[in-house]
């Protein structure tokens, strides 16, 4: 077994990558043809010519490239350049942002989800602004909320160094590239993937390859050309070493996970409504609680003042595996009544939302302006 093959099994158990019930042992690796120099050469040269333009890649800079991959952790990049820029704009560089209070880093995150993501961002900016941007993968797996991908690819694409990556783009180039089966076992499967990456980055980094060109290459082809319905192989420049396309099974890779059981939700929430002030009465999640951080309309159940006006609203939103139908009772009070003057939560305006509230209480106040 190759040097760069015992690198990424050692990487794989340092990091637990695929590690499962099952074991991946270095037997099920020998088999597997590394992605030639010469088709490294072809991707890198592709990349160049005309790779998308994004916000990230204007100024590579360690902050910039470690605040775009946790956004673009489970979110497309369409849905995260606009995200990118207003974030960018708001907290200008980690000490911006390691200064800030948590209720103006999740009201900028506000809409693009996992809001756990924007917790581990601002824990994170606190502990480099103390102790500087980490140097090395290892470094950076010491910041909350990154793991072995997202490591990789900041190193290699803001420092140049040449550590493997794989995150969704580039698992389906290498299970099209080299026929990896997950049915397999979800360990070899993995260790597959890693090692393939760790071969491809070190053999371009020997040859004089820029690591950051090759892995933002994998990540561009996965993106735009190796999709993943109706691939467009003839668009592929290194088409002519992938194994799935000579055997006709290239739309068959990767296979698919398990999806996880759908879970159907309904919840009954209350919005008080000040009409003449256009202001809606809301409360913060509290810590552990779903949506953590986030401001949220009350949930029913309590003694509210106020006139009921009308039928309940009703919306529907997606959150990860959840179907979650939402009935809201619309009341109208005086903000500034006696009644309401112990309430925990705040007054926000509907116009102008000063505070993080998430896809659900943005769709209720949609709904109440509508109806006003």
């Amino acid at each position: 077994m190759s040097g760069a093959c015992s690198s990424v099994l050692g990487y794989v158990k340092r990091t637990g990558v695929g590690s499962t019930n099952q074991k991946a042992s270095a037997e099920s690796l020998p088999s597997l043809t590394p992605i030639p120099l010469d088709a490294l050469s072809k991707l890198v040269a592709w990349f160049r010519r005309g790779n998308r333009v994004l916000p990230w890649r204007e100024e590579p800079t360690l902050y910039r490239v470690w605040i775009s991959e946790i956004m673009l952790q489970q979110t497309q990049v369409v849905t995260v350049v606009p995200y990118f820029e207003r974030f960018i704009a708001e907290f200008p560089s980690v000490e911006h942002l390691a200064r800030a209070d948590s209720e103006s880093v999740m009201k900028a995150w506000a809409g693009l989800g996992y809001y756990s993501r924007a917790r581990n961002i601002h824990q994170g900016a606190k502990t480099i602004a103390q102790k500087g941007f980490p140097k090395t993968k290892e470094g950076w797996l010491e910041i909350s909320g990154v793991g072995p991908y997202t490591a990789g690819a900041i190193t290699s694409i803001a420092l140049g160094l040449p550590e493997p990556i794989v995150d969704g783009n580039v698992e389906r180039v290498f299970a099209r590239l080299r026929i990896l089966r997950r049915s397999l076992g979800d360990a070899p499967y993995k260790t597959s993937l890693w090692w393939l990456s760790g071969e491809a980055v070190a053999t371009a980094h020997a040859a004089g390859l820029s690591p950051s060109d090759l892995n933002q290459a994998w990540m561009e082809l996965g993106a735009t050309v190796c999709v993943p319905r109706k691939p467009q192989c003839g668009l592929c420049p290194i088409s002519i070493d992938c194994e799935a396309l000579k055997a006709g099974i290239a739309e068959l890779l990767p296979e698919k996970k398990k999806r996880p059981e759908v879970k159907i939700l309904e919840e009954s929430r209350v919005a008080l409504v000040d009409v003449i002030r256009e202001k809606v009465y809301l409360e913060q999640a509290r810590t552990g609680e779903w949506r953590e951080g986030l401001w949220d309309f009350p949930k029913a159940g309590g003694e509210f003042v106020g006139v009921k006006r009308g039928d309940e609203i009703i919306t529907k939103h997606v959150v990860t595996n959840h179907r979650i139908t939402r009935a809201l009772e619309v009341r109208v009070v005086d903000s500034e009544s006696r009644a309401v003057r112990d309430y925990p939560g705040r007054w926000i305006s509907m116009n102008d939302p000063e505070v993080g509230i998430g896809s659900a209480p943005k769709k209720g106040i949609a709904a109440i302006r509508a109806g006003s």
